[in-house]
């Protein structure tokens, strides 16, 4: 790694290198890549199930994946290899002892909470080609003041206690224990991840910058020590739950260029005042739902960083977020199509027109500007689209069409339900394989025990007994099964029961399986074959009504009728899906199912839905928090 930028550097590195220094000096690190500790699928990192403290990762993995080390409370230091190019979803995820962490220039892609939840995190090294960042990566990190990235990255940039892309026009994560009470977003931003201020340990006053068009959903959502925040003209829009469960939030000032604000933008923020100008959306908006409003400032009026004079901002170019000029356009949804006009050039407008006034955050706004959202239309128009700065700013009639979310008055259980994805039975060190009788004491009960036939080559075929209820986890994983008949008597099929069965090509499942785990049947020749023959449906449903997997692509996707659960992650990654049908007959929702489609805004239907487990919706514009209102 080349040299990093950074203002300080903290003791707490020369730390860490004596707490590698003395775990590698008395042997107890793990090094070898074959050491049972160490779950590889291919190149990939499934899973760590050790108690060391230090960790020298193999380096024929390219991949640390999804939740490999979470909930780990042991681990201090570890070494990655350049080996490694990406960092998975929750890879880290409440490793609470870690402290500090270096990302080698391999390192191409972090995904979204990967060190989530690293209490003690306190030093972070980021490498040169870290293109890829995804959301609340260090979300309620409580130590974590500070980063240090490699000054040759052209992707990430650092400044005062936040993480923004290269040129500083997204801003992706003020860092939770940033120094100063004051953060002043810097006037090249132009829009917000979800989750940026998250849980923020001494930050107070925020002022947003100028240039950010809309508070997107969940950005400045449980922000912790905030307790006033600032948006400037000429923002036009807050969206849902925008400002969401700020238990210490006291005032958000509101310029009247917003016309657009979710009834949900602050649920959760019970102690909050709105101060805009008399008349405004804001006003209207706060009246309407008894949140108070007032009209003299009662915030600090120094919103320059108060550790500004510790680092120079960063020198990151025009960029687009400085000089350039954004493109805007209206889209307008008829029954019959739609039609794209351009928006009436502003340069063009006469002197007369244009009165310009004093908002409350003091920055001039233009009243006689007319939003293109304000413009009528005719009666068949149900919803149109403006592009302002690369994001989209809908309105749709409430009557006919629905923007996101769910339909209203639908209500489900939320619940947390153990994926298996931590399995609890890691071998003693030094213990040995023992080959068990194939058909006796593999059983536990009415179970086929979990990792009963794990990584079994020479077991090519199984006849499961009348007695048998479950299959555990991983019972057969990694196996040489080339065909499995499951009878009628078993209901629960758990956690990567076949998963990496490469050969089993021939699976059959019956109706009374009600319940499969997470990864079951991945990576089966049976559930690969399908997924490539383009025939047929694209929807594969087994047992009790359970959508196992999909392999459509389309942006509509309708859920057949007579689908009971949707499976764990049967629709992850589909980027393309702008909405979803469920019909009345499914009534859970399983984990992660939806996981990063990112382009979901939707449900309709969902009149039978009861459970929905959490994280179903993880990286989409849908809260699991709207099931339960």
């Amino acid at each position: 790694m080349k040299r990093i930028h950074m203002a300080v550097l903290s003791l707490a590195v020369l730390g860490i290198l004596s707490l590698v220094t003395v775990a590698r000096g008395i042997g107890g690190g793990v090094t070898a890549a074959e050491d049972d500790r160490f779950r590889i699928n291919g190149t990939t990192l499934t899973k760590y199930l050790g108690t060391d403290t230090y960790v020298n990762l193999p380096d024929t993995i390219t991949t640390i994946g999804d939740e490999a080390f979470s909930g780990n409370e042991t681990l201090t230091s570890l070494t990655i290899p350049e080996s490694v190019t990406e960092i998975s979803y929750n890879a880290f995820k409440n490793c609470t002892a870690l402290t500090g962490v270096i990302l080698p220039d391999s390192v191409e892609k972090v995904g979204p909470g990967a060190f989530e939840g690293c209490t003690s995190l306190t030093s972070v090294e980021i490498g040169e080609n870290v293109s890829s960042w995804g959301s609340g990566v260090f979300a309620n990190c409580d130590s974590l003041a500070a980063v240090a990235i490699d000054q040759d990255n052209e992707y990430l940039t650092y400044y005062n206690g936040a993480i923004y892309n290269g040129n500083m026009t997204m801003l992706y994560q003020v860092l939770p224990a940033r120094e100063g009470e004051n953060y002043a977003m810097p006037d090249t931003v132009q829009n917000i991840d979800t989750y940026a201020f998250w849980n923020l340990q001494n930050t107070k006053n925020v002022m947003v910058s100028g240039k950010v068009a809309g508070i997107p959903r969940q950005a400045m959502s449980s922000m912790g020590s905030v307790e006033n925040a600032v948006i400037q003209s000429p923002t036009t829009g807050i969206s849902e739950k925008a400002f969401a469960n700020n238990v210490n939030l006291k005032q958000v000032v509101i310029p009247a260029s917003v016309v657009n604000i979710d009834r949900k933008a602050f649920t959760g923020s019970p102690d909050m005042k709105i101060y805009t100008t008399r008349s405004s959306t804001a006003d209207t908006f706060g009246k309407e739902r008894k949140i108070p409003v007032i009209y003299e400032a009662e915030y600090p009026t120094d919103f320059m960083d108060s550790n500004a004079g510790l680092e120079e901002k960063p020198n990151v170019g025009n960029g687009s977020g400085s000089s350039t000029t954004t493109t805007t356009t209206t889209t307008t949804t008829t029954n019959g199509g739609a039609q794209t006009t351009p928006d009436r050039d502003p340069d063009s407008t006469d002197q007369d027109e244009q009165q310009t006034t004093q908002d409350p955050s003091g920055y001039p706004s233009t009243e006689g500007y007319i939003h293109p959202l304000d413009v009528p239309e005719p009666d068949n128009v149900i919803g149109k689209t403006v592009i302002v700065a690369g994001r989209a700013v809908v309105l749709m009639d409430n009557r006919r069409g629905q923007v996101y979310g769910i339909p209203g008055g639908v209500k489900a259980d939320v619940v947390t339900e153990d994926s298996g994805q931590q399995d609890q039975t890691p071998e003693k060190e030094g213990s040995t394989s023992i080959t068990v009788d194939v058909e006796n004491s593999s059983k536990t009960g009415d179970s086929i025990a979990q990792r009963a036939y794990y990584k079994k080559k020479d077991l090519t075929d199984y006849d499961i007994s009348e007695d048998v209820r479950t299959i555990g986890r991983l019972a057969f994983a990694e196996s040489g099964l080339k065909s499995i008949d499951i009878p009628a008597n078993v209901t629960e099929i758990e956690y990567g029961a076949f998963l990496s069965c490469t050969a089993l090509a021939d699976v059959t499942i019956p109706d009374s399986v009600t319940d499969i785990g997470t990864k079951a049947f991945e990576g089966t020749a049976w559930l690969n074959n399908w997924k490539k023959d383009s025939s047929g449906d694209d929807f594969l449903i087994v047992g009790d009504g359970i959508l196992l997997a999909y392999r459509g692509d389309s942006e509509h996707v309708e859920i057949p009728e007579g689908v009971k659960q949707i499976g764990s992650e049967v629709f992850k990654g589909h980027t393309e899906i702008l909405d979803a049908a469920i019909p009345a007959s499914v009534e859970k929702i399983c984990a992660e199912a939806f996981r990063n489609c990112s382009s979901l805004t939707g449900l309709t239907g969902c009149e039978g839905l009861k459970t929905v487990v959490r994280g179903a919706f993880y990286g989409t514009q849908i809260s699991e928090e709207d099931f339960n209102q």
